[in-house]
């Protein structure tokens, strides 16, 4: 049975092209999208759900990381969702881009510079990829789902596995995230001459990525053998059950012959 980091290794070594394919459309997407005129009442609407985040930003550090978590992996939960989740992705970059232009109004800076600070912080570069994953996963289920349909649901239910280790690898970088986003909401809260600490953000977020590209390099390496192995023990269980792809097993050669022998006939055959 293949274990949870060895499931992950597949992800990680696999699947990152579609992952990083969709990291970089959020980037794009965001600043096209922040660049643009607002729609009628638009503003007035993003306007009034941008001063809802300051019922999160007056709890403590601790209720903020929770609430912060809880938003952001609600919506990374969705996306997960077959043909639903990749709507909820490009509704969520939009909604990001349009606060990233409320807050460049409410401060009365360029929509550049309102940028420039949501990607100069750590924790985007940590939410982003995290809803990249969510949207693959996405993508996934809906081929196995359409295997399913066509060939068998083995290839569907294996794909379940890589589901429940995506939430756990997505909880694990919002929750990271998290931590990181209210660090950098603590230190720019602080006196104007202290708020250059948040800079220093940016050191152990380098030793967490360098933590993924070491594991990603090794990834890369394990995972068309462990993939293979997957592949294997996915084909032994089909053949060991009694449905495949919905059809029922060959009867035994045994069973045949008994069914088949002149006795089973006589005795199916007999009358009274």
């Amino acid at each position: 049975m293949t274990s949870i980091l060895d499931t992950l290794k597949i992800i990680v070594g696999k699947r990152w092209p579609l992952i990083a394919i969709l990291f970089l459309a959020e980037i794009a997407v965001i600043v096209v999208i922040a660049n643009s005129a607002f729609f009628p009442s638009e503003l007035a609407t993003y306007k009034q759900q941008y001063n809802t985040t300051s019922a999160v930003l007056n709890q403590s550090a601790a209720g903020q990381v929770v609430g912060i978590f809880s938003n952001n992996f609600r919506v990374a939960t969705v996306e997960l969702i077959p043909v639903l989740g990749l709507a909820t992705f490009g509704l969520s970059l939009y909604e990001t881009a349009r606060i990233v232009e409320v807050i460049s109004i409410v401060k009365s800076v360029g929509v550049g510079l309102a940028l420039a600070n949501l990607f100069f912080l750590p924790s985007t570069w940590l939410e982003l990829p995290a809803y990249a994953i969510a949207a693959a996963e996405s993508v996934y289920l809906v081929y196995a789902l359409y295997l399913g349909f066509k060939s068998g649901w083995a290839k569907f239910v294996r794909e379940i596995r890589f589901l429940l280790v995506n939430v756990i690898l997505i909880a694990g970088i919002l929750i990271v995230a998290a931590i990181f986003e209210v660090t950098e909401i603590q230190v720019e809260q602080g006196p104007v001459q202290t708020q250059a600490y948040v800079l220093l953000s940016w050191i152990p977020f380098v030793v967490v990525f360098a933590g993924v590209l070491t594991f990603w390099r090794r990834a890369r390496r394990a995972a068309p053998a462990l993939e293979e192995r997957d592949g294997a023990e996915m084909a032994q269980r089909e053949e060991a059950s009694p449905f495949i792809g919905g059809q029922t097993q060959p009867q035994p050669q045994g069973e045949k012959d008994a069914a088949g022998s002149p006795a089973s006939r006589d005795e199916g055959g007999a009358t009274t």
